[in-house]
This record gives structure tokens, sequence and C-alpha cells, in this order.
């Protein structure tokens, strides 16, 4: 059986409570709404001027410095995003603000108009802040920071724009500071994209190494000059190939000079083996005076003797005489020789063998006069190869060192003019940030806000209605019981203090 369970008589009934509180409800509305209006009516009236940048690929991007050296370099590849939050960070940059300020002036950014109009609040915060002991009267400083917390930089999202927003006390002030935001930061873009001195430096080195390059051309064509040579490699070809022709010319001599020493040892084995004369004809026969005499005497003594035997007898002693001077002049005539006539003379095949022995002695000596003319040009071409290669070697070391200060001065050359046109880009101001939208100076302010501030207004003042009236009612249930009070002087110790009794008035708005 469902029993009812008693209500206690502090127990706060809401409603209850709210009418039995409408008016001091309602008055604490009212209060709040008052402040409400009065803040929009005394509230200074700001207007916003808004402006974009555009951030195109431009030498600040991809663009190297005239100093930087590539190569031997490892590469390094920025996404956008960095370079957009530099650039949001080169704007809030504190040398920025400050030419800004010092444009623009101090007393404007600071909103402190001629006039001297009042500021909506009743105290001087300024005034206070001055009691600090660390405390600096700067309104330069102060109108930097107070430019850096209004100046409002953001990104929309995947895009290469940066929007710049700043609000103040009129939208000429707002768009002009802008401007002169947007100005300075293309400034301070161009500047720290730039090396100082490095122009400077570029043409000194230029000019050094030109003059060391035209040194060394002087000296190459010294070179050559005393040489003679103007191509090593051409002309270390041709005395090559006339050393390889002097060489088979004294090979080929070297081997008719052993020819022809083989041919004179021949020759002379042959000359000594034949005669010097030589029989050329003989003929046989021919007359004698004494043999003939001795034939004719021979003729008479037959004769006598015929004529003997016809007187005498073969035994007579005139027969036998004359018989025996006949057989005494035939042995005579017997043993005479016949007489041989020999025609001598010079010996022709010795004597062709001789000329011939002489001409090849003249010819040996020939080789070998050439031979010795032959090594003596030999030594004199090899005695100018190692000249060439000696000079070649001068030569390389000249063309080497030639070479080396022709690259570093087209080098440092094209470096010279990259840090000529970047100080002619700096000098005018061209910069990779673009004004894709100026700023605007539109003429409807942006604070405060009526619509939110009365929505805020009016949300704050139902809140603290309602508050006000459940505090009273709640302070209100423990006037009445006063019994229960001190039951629970633990919970409300604080009503023994001097001021309790007022506040407990206050809050219970007996006052009203």
């Amino acid at each position: 059986m469902n029993q009812e369970t008693p209500r206690p008589e502090n127990s706060l009934d809401l409603f209850a409570a709210l009418w039995q509180n409408k008016g001091k409800m309602f008055l604490v509305f009212a209060l709040v709404m008052v402040a409400t209006v009065g803040y929009l009516s005394k509230a200074k009236l700001k207007y916003t001027s808004e402006a974009k940048l555009f951030i195109r690929l431009g030498k600040e991007t991809i663009g190297l410095d005239p100093t930087a050296t590539v190569g031997q370099t490892v590469s390094v590849q920025e996404a956008r995003e960095k370079e957009i939050h530099s650039v949001q960070t080169l704007v809030h940059s504190r040398n920025v603000l400050e030419r800004v300020v010092d444009n623009v002036g101090v007393d404007r950014i600071l909103e402190q108009s001629e006039d001297g109009e009042s500021s909506w609040m009743p105290i001087d915060l300024d005034y206070i802040k001055s009691f600090s002991p660390v405390y600096v009267d700067s309104p330069r400083d102060k109108a930097i920071a107070k430019l850096e917390k209004s100046l409002v930089t953001f990104n929309p999202r995947s895009t290469a724009i940066i929007g710049l927003r700043y609000e103040t006390i009129s939208p000429e002030l707002a768009a002009e500071v802008l401007q002169e935001v947007i100005h300075s930061s293309v400034d301070a873009q161009v500047r720290v994209h730039q090396s100082e001195g490095s122009n400077d430096f570029f043409l000194v080195q230029t000019s050094q190494l030109s003059d060391e390059v035209a040194a060394l051309e002087d000296q190459m064509l010294k070179f050559k000059n005393e040489t003679g040579v103007s191509e090593l490699n051409q002309h270390r070809q041709v005395k090559i190939a006339q050393l390889a022709s002097l060489e088979d010319a004294l090979m080929d001599t070297i081997a008719k000079i052993e020819a022809a020493q083989s041919e004179i040892e021949s020759r002379t084995l042959l000359i000594r083996e034949l005669p010097e004369r030589v029989r050329l004809a003989e003929t046989t026969g021919l007359p004698s005076s004494a043999a003939q005499g001795m034939r004719e005497q021979l003729y008479s003594l037959q004769l006598i003797e015929n004529e003997l035997m016809s007187r005498y007898q073969p035994d007579h002693p005139k027969v036998r005489q004359t018989r025996a001077q006949i057989a005494a002049a035939q042995e005579t005539l017997e043993s005479e020789r016949v007489l041989t006539q020999v025609t001598m003379g010079v010996n022709e095949s010795r004597r062709e063998m001789e000329s011939a022995l002489l001409n090849q002695q003249a010819i040996a000596d020939s080789l070998a006069a050439r031979k010795q003319i032959l090594t003596r040009q030999i030594a004199e071409v090899e005695e100018e190869l190692r000249g060439i290669n000696k000079s070649e070697i001068t030569l390389a070391q000249i063309s080497r060192k030639l070479d080396l200060a022709r690259a570093s001065y087209q080098d440092y050359a094209k470096r010279s003019e990259l840090a000529r046109l970047d100080m002619a880009i700096s000098k005018g101001s061209l910069s990779n940030l673009s004004v894709l939208q100026r700023p605007s100076d539109s003429k409807i302010p942006s604070s405060p806000k009526v619509a939110l501030t009365l929505v805020m207004g009016t949300t704050l003042g139902l809140f603290l209605s309602l508050a006000v009236g459940l505090l009273a009612q709640l302070m209100g249930n423990h006037a009445r019981n006063p019994q229960e009070s001190k039951n629970r002087s633990s919970l409300f110790a604080w009503k023994s203090l001097p001021f309790a009794d007022a506040a407990n008035r206050f809050f219970s708005f007996r006052w009203l």
C-alpha cells in the first residue's frame, strides 16, 4: 500500500519559488539588460579590414642563394606548408610590427582619438598598472603589443593563400594598417631571402679569377711560343711516325751492311783463288833458226852420203864418217824441242771480281755512314720525344690550372650575375607574395555585434534571475526556521560572523 512521503517544510518548490520571487528576478533581468544596452550604447564601434596574400612559386621557393653550392649536397625538399607558416611568422615578426607602428603612428594604433573621448570603463587601467614596480610607460611597446594581438592571420585549408584581418575604430585606419602590414611584409620577405654583401663578394672573386685566367693564358702562349709546338699530341704522332720510319731504315741498312760484308768476304776468298794472269793463246811448231840450220846441215850430210855411197863402199871410212855425222845431226835435231808460242794476259774474271769487290766495299762504307746518320737521327728524334713528354707534363699542368681557373671564373661569373639580379629584384621589391585581395574598408561595424550581445545579455539575465530567485527562496526558508538552522550549525557556521546578518538580508532581497 503506497504511502505518500511527507514533504519537508523547507523543501524548495521550483515554480513556487520562481513565482514568489518574480519581482526580484525581473529586477535582476532588467538590470542585466540595461547593462547590456548601456554597453552597446557606450562601446566603441570597431571595423574589420581583411586582405589576402597569394604565395607564388618564386625565387624564394625554388631558387638557390648565390652562395649556395650544388653537386655534393643533399637535396632538401620543403613542403609548401612550411613556407606558408614562415610567411605567417614573418607577418607577426617584431620588425614588421615596429615598422607598421612607426609608419601608422602610435596614437592611432592605440586608438586614442584627438578629442580625448573617454573609455566606457569607469576605471583607468593604465593608472592602476602604474603602481607596479616593473611598470614602464612605453606607448610604442603598447602599440606593438596591441597590433600583434589585433592582427590575425589565417590560412584557408589546402591553399597557398594567407588571410590578414585587423580590427580597429575606423575602417580607413584598419585598411591603412593592413596595407602597411602587407608592404612591410613584402619588404621583409625580399630582405630575408637576400644575401647581403654577396654581390660585392662575387664581383671581387670574379675580378681575381679573371686576372688569374689571363695570366695562365699568357703563360700558355709563352710556353707554346718557346717550344714552337701548338698541338703536342699531333707533334708527338709525327715524331713517333718519323722515329718508326728511321728505325725501319736503320734495320734495313744494318741488314744491307751484313749482306754486303758477307758478299765482300765471299768475293775476297774467290779473288784469292783466281790467278792474276791467265794463258790467252798457245802456238806450237814455230820455226827455229838453229834447228833450221841443223836440218840443212843434215840434208847436206845426207847428200854427201849418197854421193859417197855412189863412189865408195858402205864400210868406207868416209862413208862411215859421214853416216856418223848424219846420226849425230839427227840426234841433235831430234833432241831439239818444238817451239811453242804462249800468249799471257790479265785474268778478266779476277778483274771483274775485284771491281765488284771494290763496288761492294764502297756500298758497305756508304751503308755504314748511313747507319751512323740514322743512329744520330734516331737519337735526335728520341731526344725530341723526351722533350715533348716533358713539355706535355708542363703544358698539362698549365692547362689543368687554366681549366680550373676558367671553370671557377664561369661559376663565379654566373653567381655574380645571380647576385646582381637578386640585388636588382630586392631594390625593386619583387617578391613571390602577391596581393590577392586588397584591404577592405567596409563601413559596417564588426564590433560590438548587436544581435550576439543581446542574445548573450538575455541569456545572462535569465540565468542570473533564476539564480537569484532560487537563492532568495533558499535563504527565506532558512530565515523562517531558525531552530533547524541551529541544528545545522555545522553547515551555516558562517552566520556567526559579524557580516553574516547583513549578507543574509542582502541575498534574501529583503531590501527590495
